[in-house]
């Protein structure tokens, strides 16, 4: 199934009894854009890792052994750098008060490729990441945390619920020729669901004439969106000027569930030995202590 904001309103409403009257929706609409705002930048979570591939930009670039990149819009941070053409070239990060001095002197032949990234002064939400080595490769491998997008339509809004409307990477939910869809612990729980602009991704037969809601794509696992609906009614508290108190301990509670759960692969972490070489070690990053044979 796909989370939506649609089901962060609906809980909303269903726990600190809000309505459909705008001044309590208002409410309701900060309390779900903050919390979903604050669960998404409090780690970097397994669920939000990607892999992209920078390729050499013949246009960007200072010259002299230096190439800068805008990165995509969905960038929160990145891992190391991995030159395909060549592994052998370490990639070294640096910080951007040390990347001045580097930049400074260019590292002659044969050394490290250092980078940094550093807010991109000609986008107001974009990073820039700058290169400097010798020789510099064309391409590179990487993996990043993205950064989901904020949440602007909730389900409830007039233009949502219009035959027609679509907003690409929100949630088109299908009810009945009678029912607009509610989420699964609605009244009336959608038929089908699908993800607008993607192909393949439309779960369950919608009716004939069904009624539609589009509302945004909530980008968590089963265990983030517990922590968001517990953050939410922290929201609401504030924004009442309610004691939020008992609503923190909860969120508190949730959070700390969902960081245990974000792992899909528990034993990935284990360094094999032995006969059984890990990836760590044959790659060469990391070997175990052996014993100490002397000179």
């Amino acid at each position: 199934m796909y989370y939506a904001a649609q089901d962060i309103i609906e809980y909303l409403m269903a726990s600190v009894g809000g309505g459909a009257q705008d001044s309590e929706h208002a409410v309701l609409r900060s309390a779900a854009h903050n919390a979903y705002r604050d669960v998404m930048n409090v780690r970097d979570w397994n669920w939000h890792i990607a892999e992209a591939t920078l390729a050499d930009d013949p246009n960007a670039g200072s010259g002299n052994g230096v190439e800068t990149f805008t990165l995509p819009a969905n960038v929160k941070n990145i891992d190391a750098l991995v030159p395909p053409q060549d592994v052998s070239t370490p990639t070294v990060y640096v910080t951007p008060t040390d990347w001045y001095r580097v930049d400074i002197k260019i590292p002659t032949l044969n050394s490290p490729v250092y980078w940094t990234i550093i807010k991109d002064p000609s986008a107001p939400d974009r990073w820039l990441l700058k290169l400097a080595g010798t020789p510099v490769p064309t391409t590179y491998k990487y993996t990043y945390r993205r950064r989901p997008m904020p949440l602007r339509y909730m389900g409830y809004e007039p233009q949502c619920r219009q035959p027609g409307f679509s907003v690409n990477g929100a949630v088109k939910r299908y009810g009945t020729a009678e029912q607009f869809p509610d989420g699964l612990s609605g009244m009336n729980p959608y038929t089908a669901q699908e993800i607008i602009g993607m192909n393949g991704s439309l779960i369950g037969t919608p009716p004939n004439n069904a009624k539609t809601v589009v509302s945004d794509y909530v980008d968590a696992s089963d265990s983030m969106f517990s922590a968001i609906l517990s953050c939410t009614e922290v929201w609401v508290a504030k924004l009442t000027g309610k004691n939020v108190e008992g609503a923190m301990t909860v969120y508190g509670r949730d959070l700390r569930l969902a960081f245990e759960a974000d792992n899909v692969a528990p034993i990935s972490g284990t360094r094999n030995g032995g006969m059984f070489i890990g990836t760590a070690r044959a790659l060469g990053y990391y070997s175990p202590s052996g014993p100490d044979t002397g000179v």
